[in-house]
């Protein structure tokens, strides 16, 4: 092999490596922005599907407590968070 075949591998496989991660890396810079946008009050949809109300968030614990029927709370943890569907009217005001 002379020195242009191994320079247009190196390049190829450069290229390869680029194009496999870079839509992960994409979704996960998308996931913390997303997640640091949580505020108390959001409502929100789990991957499993439960619409629930943001009433506690614990970042450090990485947990979160959602309502999901009036006086009903469960804890999840922030991964199972799968998107917000309303933000918070003001988000530095805890939830009532």
């Amino acid at each position: 092999m002379d020195n242009q075949q191994i320079t247009i591998l190196v390049v190829g496989l450069v290229l390869l490596s680029v194009l496999m991660f870079l839509p992960q890396w994409q979704a996960r810079r998308r996931r913390q922005k997303q997640m640091s946008s949580l505020h108390v009050g959001d409502e929100i949809m789990t991957v499993g599907g439960i619409v629930a109300k943001l009433t506690a968030l614990n970042a450090d614990e990485e947990r979160a407590r959602v309502e999901v029927a009036p006086g009903v709370e469960i804890q999840v943890t922030l991964t199972a968070i799968g998107h917000t569907l309303t933000q918070a009217s003001d988000p530095e005001q805890p939830a009532e």
